[in-house]
């Protein structure tokens, strides 16, 4: 197949990535190694204003915190997020801590796709795809698909 060259056709393909992934480092890989590189891509963004996707963000990060981080108090710190109104594309990036993370979304779907990882040298990574429908409850561990089962 071949690769989209233009910023429209990455952004599609990266969404084909997003819905089709059964390993989340595929999407993640390209949103790095292809989108973030390029200077379309790049003078898009404009600062998220949106605050639904504000909280999913905070949520789904605060989450990650607890998977990877469960002892620590250090609370998250947002770096940036960035939105770009032509594809309803949100992205930033967090730490906590020595962990670093970054996440996106697309509105459209209703789905994003956030990592997390150590900034050791460790090649333990987090991944979590989420929805921005409900609220997040820090407590709760578990993944609603489209089809509505729970897992």
């Amino acid at each position: 197949m071949t690769q989209p060259t233009n910023l429209a056709g990455k952004m599609a393909h990266l969404k084909t990535l997003l819905v089709n992934a059964t390993n989340f480092s595929e999407p993640m890989n390209y949103f790095f190694d292809v989108l973030t590189p390029d200077p379309a891509f790049t003078a898009k963004g404009k600062p998220l204003k949106d605050k639904t996707i504000e909280m999913r963000f905070r949520g789904i990060i605060q989450i990650m915190h607890q998977r990877m981080a469960p002892d620590t108090q250090i609370q998250p710190r947002r770096l940036m997020v960035v939105w770009l109104k032509q594809f309803g594309f949100a992205h930033g990036a967090f730490a906590v801590g020595d962990l670093l993370g970054v996440t996106f979304y697309f509105r459209d779907l209703d789905t994003g796709l956030c990592a997390l990882a150590p900034t050791n040298g460790s090649e333990e990574v987090l991944f979590s795809r989420f929805s921005v429908y409900e609220p997040v409850d820090p407590s709760k561990s578990f993944h609603i698909d489209r089809s509505g089962r729970r897992h």
